[in-house]
């Protein structure tokens, strides 16, 4: 591998790493948010299925474990934790619609938050897919 290819690898990856630390930041922000708003009476509630303004414990953690993954040397572990963290930023997006998250009542800045955060989930799954590309092609 070139140089050049070896600081392209490093880079994608830390974008994907650090794109994982946002949404994991969002995530907390937006559970305290949701809490201080009143939208969730505790802050597991709005850490939890019924979160509008976050995602689940369980979807945190499986970013994180799959961010790792994505990021290892080894193919047989890297594409597919990059395919799996990939469809993850479509499943958040695609969650609202089926669990009343986007036709939740609202304030505009609780509103603007949630489309802040859906973004960068979607965004995510894109740099994951951008990962799984490169892996399939070396």
């Amino acid at each position: 591998m070139s140089v050049t290819v070896a600081a392209r690898v490093r880079s994608l990856d830390a974008v994907l790493v650090s794109g994982v630390a946002l949404l994991l930041a969002m995530d907390v922000a937006g559970a305290l948010i949701s809490l201080s708003a009143g939208l969730n009476a505790t802050l597991l509630d709005a850490l939890g299925p019924q979160a509008r303004l976050s995602a689940p414990i369980p979807m945190m953690i499986a970013q994180v474990v799959l961010v790792v993954g994505a990021t290892r040397r080894h193919r047989g572990v890297a594409v597919p934790a990059s395919a799996l963290l990939a469809v993850a930023g479509v499943l958040a997006f695609m969650s609202g619609f089926y669990d009343g998250g986007y036709a939740a009542d609202l304030t505009g800045g609780q509103r603007a938050f949630q489309i802040a955060l859906v973004t960068a989930h979607l965004a995510v799954g894109v740099l994951a897919g951008l990962n799984l590309v490169r892996l399939l092609r070396r």
